[in-house]
């Protein structure tokens, strides 16, 4: 097994079953990569195995969530979480518009959204986010890239939605950063309070 894993992760990564988070491409690769009935055991062991790279095992979970959701008992709902953090934090999408436009839009994303059905699991995970200043997500396209990249999102921010939706805590959202730092400092503070 482990040889067919490493050879799965080898092909997810470099898109051997074609492109993932562009439409209509990401769904006709999913179903490629899963009319493979081989692929199948490959792509649970490919999710839990933590020697694997973690951009395949991000890629394993999305087919998985696709076509399998219960695989999250199997792996873990917090090692899956872990594995998305981590697929937020480097942009492991390519691009904004996977993980949603948040607040005011009310939108998680397609991807985005994982947390929020791992639910309390997710939530170490996305709480080690919170500190994260960095700005690498960049929406695409020509609407949702002039709204997206107009809010300036950080890291800390895609984690602070999906926090407080998990939590069922408000949170506002504010142009300015030194206020979402604000905002961000309060919901941290209802986090750590039992």
């Amino acid at each position: 097994m482990q040889n067919q894993t490493s050879d799965l992760a080898r092909k997810l990564m470099t898109r051997a079953y074609g492109d993932f988070f562009v439409l209509p491409a990401h769904d006709q690769t999913i179903e490629r990569i899963w009319a493979d009935p081989q692929n199948r055991p490959a792509l649970n062991a490919l999710a839990a195995d933590a020697t694997q790279p973690l951009a395949a095992r991000f890629l394993a979970a999305e087919v998985l969530f696709a076509r399998d959701v219960t695989f999250t008992a199997r792996v873990g709902p917090a090692v899956v979480a872990d594995i998305y953090a981590h697929a937020l934090a480097q942009d492991l999408t390519g691009m904004a518009n996977s993980w949603g436009l948040l607040y005011e839009h009310g939108d998680a994303g397609p991807v985005g959204i994982r947390f929020i059905m791992l639910g309390e699991p997710a939530v170490p995970a996305l709480s080690r986010l919170l500190d994260n200043d960095a700005s690498p997500l960049m929406y695409s396209g020509s609407k949702e890239a002039t709204v997206g990249n107009g809010y300036h999102y950080r890291i800390k921010d895609f984690a602070a939605y999906y926090l407080a939706q998990i939590r069922r805590v408000p949170i506002v959202f504010h142009p300015e950063p030194a206020k979402r730092d604000q905002e961000i400092a309060r919901l941290q503070q209802r986090l750590s309070t039992p």
